[in-house]
Parts: structure tokens; C-alpha cells; sequence
């Protein structure tokens, strides 16, 4: 430091004090020995160095410039007691005997360290005006640094090491940590912080490398000591700072000590206070050994698990620690149930990732279960009410779903937890969706984008569902480059996290139908393969994902392969009894049978529209509760399309303009794009599309599917192939003989052959193989 500039405020302020002893106190590089030869030059003294003191002689004035490291002797009884004077400069680590009884008896003065920083003012005195700001700026007023700005690297980082850091309580050190990772810390003395922090921020900007390696370093070397490790680890803790501080006392080897901080920090949901990245740190660093002890920390793992998509690793772990009574909800669940109340809420959370199926009964002991928290504890009780939720929505009870995510969102928003107020935001876009309430579900987005943004650490995947909400929002109103964007770049990542059924439910019809619509089948199918694969140990989504995979081999006109794909589903749930059912379609109410009774609907009413009361069955279907709006809609258009089958155009056209306004009041076009292999047909119809055309509304959402792509003149028309002959062209292009053909169009093989002479004449072709590549060409099939 140069040592010759002269700073006459602290030279007046130090000389003007009456106090005998006048002490300098501050870190290294605050200038205090600078400020000692002034004040010795001034009075033309020398400055004592040494750790003893100075001799007292009569009413003389001495300098005393304590050296670092050592421990120096008390203040002589003269300058106490007698009428001599001294000026003392020493560092804060440095005790000094005797200074308390002087300070006591009002005989000592310790002037305030931030007495030594350099003023703006003095730093235009000093420097010039130009310079004066930008000095301050990166310094902060300390001298060290404003005489020496371009001091850094390995010399700089060793000396604040050495000289300042480590001498520092533990106190300061974990202030000073908080400061450089959060950017500020509460109003506390900040005398401890000098040079570095003023009014509770950093005042070093220029150097905050430097400071935050020679930091990290002497709290590695403090922590290696029991009573350091301790002190800081608990400073953590007491400044609102868990994560650090159950890191802190692992590294250490004190796990009952870092348990205890992670109770304190919420437990098993210090995930949705402290994030993913947090979470899984803290969780690694406990052994294995010792975590299987603790119940808290087994039900974090398989929360950890869950969240990774993977329920069979979170089943085992449940096992190893349980036995295997932890899998089997009837035993849990049962009044006599052995298992701690926080266990149980946390096996009902789990229920949700097993898409398993509540009875009635079952729902009843688990709302028992709730009674057991206090009525304050609002994370347990919020939790419940999620847990329930999904239950509601898989078997289509939306107004009791929508009920229990109020009460979930309430408790949430008491425990102040943002990320868990976004998952309900996003059930309840979810549940709008699936009403085919593409407005509303709109609102629940913004309400889940606000929680988001409400977060104090970073959450990847919660991220990439909120884009998905939003693409998918987007989509419904026709839209579809989000969504594509969405399905390109991130459902990698997105395909292994956590997923649940209504997530996957939502995330297949979506993804399946933008990747049909817009880009191919095989891009479609490639999609339902990936989740196929993934959650083959989770085979409870399989009868989801197989469903939908009929859909897209429906929606590409392979409708032989659809029928395939759903005769091989497992469920009592088949063509037959689809074709038999009568009131008890009303009945249906579980999720999976309704979608696969649905899928059976829409493969007959393509195949044999004029069967027998095969309007009514879709009417009887159409008044279950358990459909969703979407469905509802889809089962409205089969209707319309047998009607004009019938030649009812009057009914056709009534149906089709009460779904045509209920799309538009709800902003929803996508229900309207899945059933375009029967629209296009219905509104290529002259009487049909005319009377729809005299609507507003109707034509713009008609002009949406068009620009979109998601609508074009029936392969007929475009061929100048009756439908009969188009439907037959592509059942050869699906590779099925007259025969099968015959009995599945209710002809007669002659029938069939009569039809296909007509197909090859119209096309131009000699066989069957030029027929076919012919379809493919026209587009007729995918």
C-alpha cells in the first residue's frame, strides 16, 4: 500500500479524542499502520513494533503497532491510570490484556473500523474526480484495494486466505458465504464483514472470485474441527440456510446432527422448498446404512425416486425398510394399520404414480387418514387433498376434483410453498383440458406460470411441464408450431421425469396427435414406443399407451392394425361387447375401459355405420358422467357421420352445429382435428358444409382446421372413388384379403371384387400392388 499519501480525517479524528488510549481495530489492508506513522509523524514519535508494549514514561505519547500472529502483553498500568497517551493498531483476532478495564473506566477509545475506508470524497481528493467513481465502485473504500486495483490471482486469494478469512469467527465466515451466494444478508453488524460488505452487500465486486475460492477454502479447513464444523453448520441453520448447513455437518460425519436440520427443513417435502439439485445432494450424503434407519429419510428416497419416474425402485426401498406389508394399500390403509400417520400419507402420494385403483372403500379409510393431522399442519393436508385429486380426475369426477384442488391449493398457499401451488394449477389445466376448456385451462396456466416464477431455486422439469401446459394450451387453439417446438427438443428429458397418469394421460393424446397431424405416423407411433419401453416395469400405463397407439393407426387410415391393436388389449372390454352393451355403457367409470370402449365405437361406426342401433349405443355412452367434454365431443361426430350415413341430413347437421358452438365457446379446435378422417366427409357435404358456413363462429373454426392442416377434402373426392371403393382401397393397402374384407363390410366377396375392379379402373392400375401404391401416393393411406 503506498504509505504516503496523507488522509487528514482520520489523522483529526484519531489526535481530536481525549481517551488515553486510542486503539485502531481492523483487518489487514485497512491501513491502520499507514494512519500510525501519519499520526507519528505528525508528533515526530516512533513507532513501537513488538508484542510487548511500549515503555511509559511520565505524561509521554507512544505508537504501538501490534504485529499479527502473536499474543501481546497487557497495556502498561500508565497509560491506564497515569497521564500517558498511546495509539494502538492491531487486528480483531489479536486479544489485548487490560484493554476491558480501560474501555470499563472510560480510559480507552476503539475507533469504528470502517473509520479506515476510503470516502468518496477523499477518493476525489486522492485519485481525481474521473477515476473517483470507478474506484469506489470496485473497492468498496478498502485501501488495500484502491491503492492496489489491479491486485488478483493465486497472491491475492492466498492473502485474504491467510490474513482475513481465517482468523474470522465462524459466524462471519458463513455471513460472508451467504453473501456471495445470495447477494445480500440481513441487517447485522457488518464490522465482522470488513472490508468486504456495507449495509448488508458486497463492496468488492472486483475481487468476488478471489474472495469466494479463498472462502470456500477456509471453510473446508475450518469444518475439518469438531467445534468449528458445529458453529458453522449451526450459523447456517440459525440464517435460514438448511441445505449448507446439513452439508456442512455430513462432510463432518455429525448425520444425527444433519438429520435433525433436515426434519427441521420440512423433511420429506424439502424437495419443494429447497429444489430437485438441493435435495439430491443432501440425500447422497447420507450412507445408505444409516438412511435405511431413518424412516424420514427412506420415504425422501422413494419421493427422490418418484420424481425420476421410476415407482419400482421407490416400491423396493419402501420394502427393504418396511417389509413388503408397505406395498399393499389394504393393509396400510386399514384401521388397524401399524404404519406412523406420516408414512401412510406418503404411501397414498405413491398410489397416485401406480395409477392405482381406489375403491370406494378403500377412499373412505383414506380420508380417515386426514382427521390425524392438525388442522394447522398444511403440507400434510394439502398433500392429502392432492393425492385425492388425482384419484377424481382418473375416474372423471371434476367437480369433486376441482373441490379438493381448492382445498390443496388453500393449504399450499398457508405453507407458503409455491412449487406444490403449481402442481395444482397445473391439475386444474389438466382437468379444463380434458373438459375440452381450452379458456379456462388458459387461466390455471398463468396461475401455474406465476408459481413458478415465485421459486428461489431452478426445477428443469417442472419448467419443461409448464412449456408443455402452454404448447398444449396453444395446440387447442390452433397452434401447433409450440408444441412441435416442444416435441423436438425437449421430451427426451421430459420422458424421463416424473410422470403420473393424468400427466401421461395428457401428455400421449397431445404429443400422439400434433406428431400424426403434422408430421407422420411413424413419428406418432415412434413417440408411443419411447413411453412403451420406458414404462414397461410400470405396466400400469400400458393399457393407456396402447389405446392411443390404436387411435393414431385409426387417424392414418390403417384401420385393419387399429382393430388388431385393440383385440389384443387385455380387458372384457372388446368388439364384442361393445356391439352387446346397452345401459350398462352408462355405467362405465373406470378410465381405461371408457377410452377402449370409446376406441371400439369409433373402428365400427368406420366399418359398418349402418349397424343396427349403433347410433343409440353412442347415445347411451355419450350420458356416462365419466366422459370427459373431448370424448363427449369426438362421440358427437361419430353421431353426425351415421346420421348422414342414414340420410338424416337434418339430425347430422343439428349435431354437428351444437359441436361446432361448443368448440368455439370453449376455445378448443383439437377435439374437432382427432375425428377428421370422419369431418372432412361431413363437411364436404354440400347441405352439410353450407348450413355450418352460415355461422360465424363455425367458419372460422372450420377455416382454422383447413389452415392448419388438420382438415382436407376426403380421399374420395379427390380420387373420384365412391367412399365404399376408398374404404376398400385402403384395406388392401393394409394388406387384407377379399375375404376379411367381405365379412367386415357386411358384402359378399363378389361384392368385393366388383368394387375393387372399379378401384383399379378409376386409378388406372393393372393389380392390387399398383392400387396400393397408388393410395400411398394420393395420400389416401400413411
Amino acid at each position: 500500500m503506498n504509505t504516503t499519501v496523507s488522509r487528514p480525517r482520520i489523522l483529526h479524528a484519531l489526535l481530536a479524542r481525549q481517551e488515553p488510549v486510542i486503539v485502531l481495530e481492523a483487518p489487514a489492508g485497512m491501513g491502520k499502520s499507514a494512519a500510525l506513522q501519519e499520526i507519528a509523524t505528525r508528533l515526530d514519535i516512533k513507532i513501537h513494533s513488538a508484542a510487548t508494549p511500549p515503555a511509559c514514561v511520565g505524561n509521554a505519547t507512544c505508537i504501538w503497532d501490534i504485529p499479527p500472529y502473536g499474543e501481546p502483553d497487557a497495556i502498561a498500568e500508565g497509560f491506564i491510570s497515569g497521564e500517558a497517551r498511546i495509539f494502538i493498531a492491531k487486528r480483531p483476532d489479536t486479544a489485548l490484556p487490560g484493554l476491558a478495564r480501560a474501555l470499563a473506566y472510560g480510559r480507552a477509545y476503539v475507533a469504528e473500523p470502517n473509520l479506515l475506508l476510503i470516502t468518496e470524497e477523499e477518493a476525489v481528493e486522492i485519485f481525481g474526480r474521473e477515476k473517483a467513481v470507478d474506484i469506489i465502485a470496485e473497492s468498496g473504500g478498502w485501501p488495500l484495494l484502491a491503492f492496489n486495483p489491479k491486485r488478483g490471482g493465486t497472491g491475492l486469494a492466498s492473502f485474504l486466505e491467510s490474513e482475513i478469512l481465517w482468523p474470522m469467527p465462524a459466524e462471519a465466515l458463513v455471513d460472508l458465504r451467504i453473501l456471495l451466494d445470495a447477494g445480500g444478508i440481513a441487517a447485522r453488524s457488518d464490522y465482522a464483514l470488513l472490508p468486504f460488505a456495507r449495509d448488508g452487500s458486497l463492496r468488492v465486486p472486483s475481487i468476488a472470485g478471489d474472495l469466494s475460492e479463498a472462502l470456500d477454502i477456509v471453510i473446508a479447513k475450518r469444518t475439518q474441527t469438531v467445534a468449528d464444523a458445529k458453529a458453522i453448520a449451526e450459523t447456517f441453520a440459525t440464517r435460514g440456510f438448511p441445505v449448507q448447513s446439513i452439508e456442512v455437518f455430513q462432510r463432518a460425519g455429525f448425520y444425527d446432527s444433519a438429520l435433525r436440520i433436515f426434519i427441521g427443513a420440512r423433511g420429506v417435502f424439502f424437495l419443494y422448498f429447497h429444489g430437485p439439485e438441493a435435495f439430491d445432494r443432501v440425500l447422497a450424503g447420507f450412507p445408505r446404512s444409516y438412511a435405511l434407519q431413518s424412516e424420514i429419510l427412506v420415504l425422501a428416497l422413494a419421493l427422490q425416486a418418484l420424481k425420476l419416474g421410476d415407482v419400482s425402485r421407490a416400491r423396493r426401498l419402501l420394502t427393504d425398510r418396511f417389509g413388503d406389508l408397505a406395498n399393499d394399500p389394504k393393509v396400510v390403509f386399514s384401521p388397524r394399520s401399524t404404519f406412523s400417520r406420516e408414512f401412510r400419507a406418503f404411501r397414498l402420494l405413491m398410489l397416485i404414480y401406480e395409477d392405482y385403483f381406489f375403491s370406494e372403500e378403500l377412499l373412505n379409510e383414506c380420508f380417515a387418514l386426514v382427521a390425524e393431522f392438525p388442522l394447522d399442519d398444511h403440507l400434510f393436508r394439502g398433500s392429502f387433498y392432492n393425492s385425492v385429486l388425482e384419484f377424481y380426475i382418473r375416474n372423471r369426477r371434476f367437480a369433486e376434483a376441482e373441490d379438493v384442488a381448492q382445498r390443496a391449493m388453500h393449504h399450499y398457499q398457508r405453507a407458503k410453498a409455491p412449487l406444490l401451488e403449481f402442481y395444482i394449477s397445473l391439475h386444474q389445466a389438466l382437468i379444463r383440458l380434458l373438459m375440452g376448456d381450452a379458456l379456462a385451462a388458459r387461466k390455471h396456466s398463468v396461475l401455474a406460470a406465476q408459481s413458478l416464477a415465485a421459486l428461489p431455486f431452478d426445477s428443469p422439469n417442472d419448467i419443461r411441464l409448464q412449456a408443455l401446459l402452454e404448447a398444449c394450451i396453444e395446440y387447442e387453439g390452433g397452434r401447433a408450431e409450440p408444441l412441435a417446438r416442444f416435441l423436438s427438443l425437449e421430451i427426451d428429458d421430459f420422458s424421463h421425469g416424473e410422470i403420473w397418469p393424468s400427466l401421461l394421460e395428457f401428455a400421449l393424446h397431445y404429443g400422439s396427435q400434433a406428431l400424426g397431424d403434422h408430421f407422420s405416423t411413424i413419428a406418432a407411433r415412434s413417440f408411443l414406443d419411447r413411453w412403451r419401453v420406458y414404462q414397461v416395469s410400470n405396466r400400469q400405463f400400458q393399457a393407456m399407451i396402447e389405446i392411443r397407439d390404436a387411435a393414431v393407426l385409426q387417424n392414418a387410415n390403417r384401420w385393419r392394425e387399429a382393430a388388431e391393436r385393440l383385440g389384443a388389449i387385455q380387458s372384457r372390454i372388446d368388439r364384442n361387447w361393445v356391439l352387446s352393451a346397452g345401459p350398462e355403457l352408462a355405467r362405465l367409470n373406470d378410465r381405461d375401459e371408457i377410452a377402449l370402449a370409446l376406441a371400439w365405437f369409433r373402428q365400427i361406426v368406420y366399418e359398418q355405420p349402418s349397424y343396427p342401433n349403433l347410433d343409440e349405443q353412442i347415445i347411451g355412452i355419450t350420458a356416462n358422467l365419466h366422459l370427459t367434454d373431448r370424448q363427449r365431443m369426438g362421440a358427437e361426430i361419430w353421431l353426425a357421420y351415421i346420421a348422414k350415413r342414414q340420410r338424416n341430413l337434418t339430425r347430422a347437421r343439428a349435431v354437428l352445429q351444437k359441436t361446432f358452438e361448443d368448440c368455439a365457446r370453449l376455445g378448443a379446435i383439437a377435439p374437432l382435428a382427432e375425428e377428421r378422417v370422419f369431418l372432412a366427409e361431413l363437411i364436404d357435404n354440400q347441405r352439410i358444409g353450407s348450413f355450418l358456413a352460415t355461422t360465424l363462429q363455425i367458419r372460422q373454426i372450420i377455416r382454422k382446421l383447413r389452415d392448419s392442416g388438420r382438415l382436407s377434402s376426403s380421399a374420395g373426392g379427390r380420387n373420384e372413388l365412391s367412399r365404399r371403393e376408398s374404404k376398400i382401397l385402403m384395406m388392401i393397402s393394409e394388406g387384407a384379403a377379399n375375404k376379411f374384407i367381405a365379412n367386415t363390410l357386411g358384402l359378399s366377396e363378389a361384392t368385393v371384387k366388383f368394387h375393387l375392379g372399379n378401384v383399379y379402373r378409376k386409378l388406372g392400375c393393372r393389380n392390387r400392388q399398383e392400387a396400393i401404391s397408388s393410395a400411398r401416393a394420393l395420400g389416401i393411406v400413411s
